[in-house]
């Protein structure tokens, strides 16, 4: 067995020597695979490193792999590694630590995106030449980015009860009913000199993803909003609940349309109309959950401690207003906000069980796909009504990721830099 993975990990090596002379065009350069490609503030970021993310960014956008391709990705991979990189390095000032249980929950909540094991997964990216880690650290950064944007910026944003207001009024007046699941991609423009070269980026994306490239998959990879971590995901919206220029790109869109890239006060956006219903059609619940994770083949010891986790959780709940910190702290990953979700669209176990909880309450421990979840009951609303949890954690997720870009700027700003290509 150990004779098999080193077999794996020189083919995986050579793999990445050649890929360095494919992306560099220097044999010279292959002969040394961790030679810095860049520093930051004394943290290294190898040719490796480099050539390992520009072959994962090509294999999930389904981009072919010619030099072009490579060449025109490497300035937006070595400055996202370089913003990973500095989000890990705050983390780690703010001792904030990443387990590699939550990395493995996040490389299986991708897995099963692609409807595949994690096992699966890993395996087809060996044989294209990708190592584990380089997945890996990709996930540890987002996580622990996401932790440090919760800690240090969650409790300075404050949605006005007027604030919300005007988004309902906005959707009464719109009166179409209808909402619409976008996905999107953000590209960041800081300044000015940047214009240009993002707009090129943003083309880029939108000619990719009409040949073919997975959406999310690249959202993944490029775009610079926190819902990079979903694919892109932002939930079911109503049109009142966007921006102006966005509102304006997607009224008309139908479904299954690519609209951008749209230029907005802030950078590019690209968005996908994935799907629209009715927003009159049924009851709606505002969910949150603590997820606790556990095999299918679970023994009776992992179930109980599984079961004692959940219990804790549903001890130390005090209102949905706090959930999130808490759900983050106790809970494994899928853990937190689900949304408003129409409950034809729960699993029947669900259904059940939340049917009878008053909102502000929590079920029992239920099983789910995945392990056990206490799901709590934030609003309940019949048809037609409007959610306005929903509405203030819009409102709040666009203000966290205005102040963590503005965070990540001030990052750039006072590090140290040197980029060796």
């Amino acid at each position: 067995m150990d004779k098999e993975i080193d077999t794996q990990m020189k083919h995986l090596l050579i793999t990445s020597m050649l890929s360095v002379t494919l992306l560099f065009g220097a044999p010279s350069l292959a002969q040394d695979v961790l030679r810095p490609a860049a520093v930051v503030n004394d943290d290294i970021i190898s040719l490796l490193d480099v050539t390992q993310r520009t072959q994962l960014a090509i294999i999930s956008a389904q981009r072919k792999n010619t030099p072009e391709i490579r060449k025109r990705m490497l300035r937006q991979v070595v400055r996202t590694l370089i913003d990973e990189r500095l989000k890990v390095q705050e983390a780690e000032r703010l001792n904030i630590t990443i387990s590699d249980k939550q990395v493995q929950a996040a490389l299986a909540g991708v897995a099963s995106q692609n409807k595949m094991s994690s096992e699966q997964l890993l395996e087809g990216l060996r044989k294209k030449g990708i190592l584990p880690n380089t997945l890996f650290d990709q996930f540890r950064a987002d996580l622990a980015w996401r932790a440090v944007v919760s800690r240090s910026l969650r409790s300075s944003v404050n949605i006005s009860e007027a604030e919300i207001e005007e988004v309902v009024a906005k959707i009464n007046a719109e009166g179409s009913g209808t909402q619409k699941r976008i996905f999107e991609i953000f590209l960041g423009v800081d300044t000015a000199s940047e214009e240009s070269k993002i707009r090129q980026q943003a083309n880029d994306v939108v000619a990719t993803i009409k040949n073919g490239g997975r959406f999310s998959a690249i959202a993944r990879q490029v775009s610079q909003s926190n819902s990079a971590g979903l694919g892109g995901d932002l939930g079911w919206l109503q049109t009142g609940q966007m921006s102006p220029e966005l509102q304006t790109a997607v009224a008309g869109a139908s479904t299954g349309s690519l609209v951008g890239p749209i230029r907005t006060t802030r950078g590019f956006y690209i968005l996908l109309v994935q799907d629209e219903r009715s927003s009159k059609s049924e009851q709606k619940v505002h969910l949150k959950q603590f997820l606790f994770s556990l095999p299918a083949n679970s023994n009776f010891e992992q179930s109980q401690k599984v079961q004692s986790r959940a219990a804790d959780a549903k001890r130390k709940y005090d209102g949905c207003s706090t959930m999130d910190q808490l759900a983050e702290k106790l809970g494994d990953e899928g853990s937190g906000d689900l949304g408003t979700i129409n409950t034809s669209d729960l699993p029947q176990t669900t259904r059940d069980a939340i049917s009878q909880v008053k909102v502000g309450d929590t079920t029992q421990a239920i099983q789910v796909s995945g392990g056990i979840a206490i799901i709590a009951v934030c609003d309940r609303q019949e048809s037609g009504g409007v959610d306005k949890l929903a509405i203030q954690q819009k409102l709040t997720n666009d203000r966290l990721d205005t102040l963590a870009r503005r965070y990540l700027l001030d990052l750039r700003r006072s590090s140290n830099v040197d980029i060796r290509l």
